[in-house]
């Protein structure tokens, strides 16, 4: 029998739970912290048993802890960028003019995560 397709919810779902990091491992369990969550609150093992309202449920059980990990994945992304300008002997004021030349502001916190990895990218290869 072929594998059902998730739909778009179930996808969304499934991000949020690999950008919370629940799709990883309990440490020494054979079983990864969704799974859990899925057993504890709906008594199920897979999500693609849940009923709609159960969806929405576990995606808004999901929405604060994945925002969170957001959130400090890009803090360690810019602490990165920093600590790479100076330990080229650079500092923050050459850092702002230049994110201002390549049209990234003046401020690395407003930045996207995205735009922040685009960012150090950008440093390390003008600080070879």
């Amino acid at each position: 029998m072929p594998k059902q397709e998730f739909d778009k919810q179930q996808k969304y779902l499934w991000s949020l739970v690999r950008q919370a990091g629940w799709d990883k491992g309990v440490k020494g369990q054979n079983y990864s912290r969704f799974a859990a969550y899925l057993m504890k609150t709906f008594g199920v093992t897979h999500a693609n048993v849940l009923n709609e309202k159960e969806l929405r449920q576990a995606i808004a059980t999901l929405k604060p802890y994945a925002a969170k990990e957001a959130h400090l994945q890009k803090k360690r992304i810019n602490g990165a960028i920093m600590a790479h300008v100076s330990r080229h002997g650079y500092d923050i004021h050459w850092l702002h003019e230049n994110m201002i030349q390549w049209g990234y502001g003046d401020s690395v916190r407003e930045l996207s995560y995205k735009q922040s990895t685009e960012l150090f990218a950008l440093v390390r290869k003008a600080l070879v």
